[in-house]
């Protein structure tokens, strides 16, 4: 390479100019360099960082969520946008870790429940390594959607401990290496988003059922012994008084004294049933039936056959409905008979409260309502659908709530059945 003097359009000297009919052989300059990139390396470098930005926005906001629904959500919403899976399906541990019951699925993945000596090999493996696996599916070796030929698993897992299983498939065979890897990012966050939302919710439970405790104890601690009080004390004013008005007018305010103690009384019943662990939920809605018969002269049948359930926030969560329809039915329908009816047909319990009072249509409904909506609120917190229509056929009177709920989704139970 030679160095030759040149003029600018002054006339002037520049500083110099390269003679380049000399061969070349300085190096190329970065933005050469960069010029002989192949795009495609480029591309795919731009969409490794955008992953990985999401995966640290899954990673800050999942856990940071303590509504478990809304986290299930969100993890089959991420894996569906970052991976683009046909079907994605979230199954939960209970609390033994033992078994699995699918609680989120999109696509055509079937809900069921089971234990993990149940998983097909290719996925149980999946719960020995710290990694997503990949799995080609076949009609011998299935994933959880029947038609899915491309399946990733990946356990999630919080504090040492087995909390759900994630799963993400395809409907053909396609290669799968760096979904493999993203499914594995998300699934960090995802166990320990689970784990702490169900944490959580177990607080919230407990301290619910200790606040309806506590309000029973304060009922009969505090309104109770003082209703007692004023009505003793109503009895010896009667018995010093000589007037017959003054004594008539002292026995009406005693009466409702004692109509306003069995009320309380029944108040303290109606807080503590359900919540008796040596008493089966057979035997709880027995006892709040011959109560209700004996107090409203309403005839309350039975025919019922009841699943045993061991888990106590299921047990809770669907006594509270039982009771709430039989209460709805005693103090707002002016029926003359209620009618419960349970059965359990295959993994479905369908349970009835009906009544031949005025019906829903005979009133408008009141500001103040919350029976119902209550009822209706621990159903979808159990997956449980309602159904709320007249026993009768074409007629305009009489209300049944209909309660359809899945055993799959119970925890703890035993299908054994008690009539």
């Amino acid at each position: 390479m030679r160095v030759v003097v040149g003029q600018d359009s002054t006339g002037e000297l520049s500083w110099p100019l390269v003679d380049r009919r000399q061969s070349r052989t300085d190096p190329p300059t970065g933005f050469e360099r960069r010029q002989g990139v192949d795009q495609s390396h480029i591309d795919k470098l731009s969409s490794a960082n955008q992953i990985l930005l999401a995966l640290q926005k899954i990673a800050i906001t999942l856990p940071s969520s303590f509504d478990l629904d809304k986290v299930l959500d969100q993890g089959v919403s991420q894996v569906q946008d970052l991976i683009n899976a046909d079907i994605v399906t979230i199954l939960m541990a209970d609390a033994d870790s033992q078994n699995l019951t699918i609680v989120r699925g999109r696509g055509s993945a079937k809900s069921l429940s089971l234990n993990l000596d149940q998983l097909p090999e290719h996925i149980y493996s999946a719960l020995l390594v710290n990694r997503s696996i990949s799995v080609d599916l076949t009609q011998d070796q299935q994933g959880f959607a029947k038609e899915a030929r491309t399946g990733a698993y990946c356990v999630l897992r919080s504090r040492g401990l087995v909390v759900g299983l994630i799963a993400a498939e395809w409907r053909i065979k396609k290669d799968i290496d760096e979904a493999v890897q993203i499914l594995t990012g998300i699934a960090d966050a995802l166990g320990v988003a689970v784990d702490n939302s169900r944490l959580f919710r177990d607080i919230r439970r407990n301290s619910a059922n200790e606040e309806r405790l506590r309000i029973a104890r304060d009922l009969h601690d505090r309104t109770g012994s003082t209703l007692a009080f004023i009505g003793m004390e109503l009895d010896r004013l009667i018995r010093l008084e000589h007037d017959q008005t003054t004594i008539d007018e002292l026995g009406n305010i005693r009466d409702h004294i004692s109509k306003t103690i069995t009320e309380v009384r029944e108040m303290l019943f109606d807080l503590r049933s359900g919540h008796h662990e040596q008493i089966s939920l057979a035997d709880t809605v027995e006892n709040f039936a011959n109560r209700v018969a004996d107090r409203s002269n309403i005839n309350v049948r039975r025919e019922i056959s009841l699943p045993v359930i061991t888990d106590p926030y299921w047990l809770s969560e669907i006594w509270e409905m039982f009771k709430e329809a039989i209460l709805n039915a005693e103090k707002h329908s002016q029926c003359s008979e209620i009618l419960i009816k349970s059965s359990v047909v295959g993994d479905l319990w369908i349970t009835s409260v009906s009544d031949n009072g005025i019906g829903l249509q005979a009133t408008h409904a009141r500001d103040d309502s919350y029976g119902i909506t209550g009822i209706i609120e621990r159903a979808e917190s159990i997956g449980a659908k309602i159904e709320i229509t007249s026993p009768f056929p074409n007629a305009d009177y009489g209300t049944e709530i209909l309660f359809l709920i899945p055993l799959t989704h119970i925890q703890n139970r035993e299908f054994e059945v008690t009539s």
